[in-house]
């Protein structure tokens, strides 16, 4: 009698303990549930865990070490080494569904941050094909300072682009690419008097693609106020009239990183770094150190 009173008290347990979502072993011992910390499905869920952040962490240290050693290679190998800075705003008018207007301007100092050297005012006409995919055309002005043989003067270069924007979402994430032309004419400079002259221009065709990764640092579906980082990066290439430029096909690159705050949906102020590389005609090229200092307008 006593052995069957055991018996349905086990029973009862389990019966009862599946109602109420628990499970006891062949002893009447409650289970461990597989939420429960300390359940062997739990811990095995932490140590894979644990290992894929390990992981990350490493792939991450690994690309933040090359990354360093490639900068200070470049610099330590380079024929001149620049420190400059540059202002830059990025504005968008949405004039319908469709079209939009957009103009960027920049100031560039010369090396050490002696003197105004480039400013550049670059309008377009956007045509939005659907939400990730838009063509743009437009003009870019051009002024540049130069200094010729002791002689310090303005030098205007006008040129025509056109481009492809493609925006994606990835997560909580936006991956930006751009494909643009540009047609210019570069002239051979003489110093006539007081003035730099232009003389003989020819017709050179750029072609530059841009990548540009943006995350904010919030877990959020998206990114509508706060800060976020930023990573891009910028290929030049000659793809007529390569004899003109520096003779080759490479220009020059752009790598770019940085913080910014989103302060609404219509604007964003950023603040970074970018390392810029140009090929030279011979075997010297030219690195510039450029902290950029950049604001978004989205209207």
């Amino acid at each position: 009698m006593a052995l069957d009173l055991e018996f349905c008290s086990l029973f009862c347990k389990k019966i009862f303990g599946i109602i109420r979502g628990n499970q006891y072993n062949k002893d009447g011992q409650k289970k461990k549930s597989v939420g429960d910390k300390t359940h062997a499905m739990s811990m095995m869920k932490d140590y894979l865990r644990s290992l894929k952040i390990i992981s990350t962490l490493k792939t991450y240290n690994r690309f933040i070490v090359l990354f360093f050693l490639v900068l200070f290679s470049t610099l330590a190998t380079a024929q001149q080494n620049k420190f400059s800075g540059w202002g830059m705003t990025l504005n968008t008018i949405k004039l319908s569904p469709t079209f939009s207007l957009v103009f960027d301007s920049q100031l560039r100092s010369s090396d050490q941050w002696k003197q105004p050297e480039t400013f550049i005012l670059r309008p377009g006409l956007t045509y939005v094909l659907n939400k990730n995919i838009s063509l743009t055309a437009g003009v870019a002005l051009i002024h540049n300072w130069r200094t010729i043989q002791g002689v310090r003067d303005g030098v205007s270069d006008n040129r025509f682009w056109q481009q492809l924007g493609i925006n994606k979402q990835v997560k909580k994430a936006v991956l930006q690419h751009r494909i643009r032309i540009e047609e210019r004419w570069i002239p051979v400079l003489k110093v006539a008097g007081n003035d730099i002259v232009k003389s003989d221009p020819k017709f050179n065709a750029r072609f530059r693609y841009f990548t540009r990764w943006l995350s904010p640092f919030a877990k959020t579906e998206k990114l509508t106020k706060g800060m976020y980082w930023v990573a891009q990066n910028e290929f030049f290439f000659n793809a007529i009239g390569a004899s003109h430029a520096n003779r080759k096909l490479f220009d020059q690159s752009r790598s770019y990183a940085g913080t910014g705050y989103r302060l609404s949906k219509h604007a964003d102020l950023e603040l970074g770094y970018m390392l810029v590389y140009a090929e030279g005609r011979n075997k010297e090229y030219t690195t510039n150190n450029i902290i950029q200092l950049s604001s978004f307008l989205r209207l």
